[in-house]
């Protein structure tokens, strides 16, 4: 199930600046770090849980936020 969020910004150093709801999604505690996975046509964030080996990360990949920048 995918989640649509607007209001994204990009400040003048390049940070993207995402709304809080992805944090709640994406159930972030402060400092946690999240793996970006750019494509061709969109960016997709997931959380960054220590002991997560790469063939599940794969999996849990499909139910990270999706930002479509087409």
């Amino acid at each position: 199930m995918s989640t649509i969020i607007d209001n994204i910004t990009i400040d003048e150093y390049g940070q993207i600046m995402l709304p809080l709801e992805v944090n709640q999604q994406l159930n972030l505690k402060n400092n946690e770090w999240i793996k970006v996975n750019i494509k061709s046509d969109h960016i997709l964030l997931v959380p960054s849980k220590p002991g997560i080996d790469e063939e599940l990360l794969d999996i849990i990949m499909h139910e990270g936020i999706l930002i479509d920048i087409e």
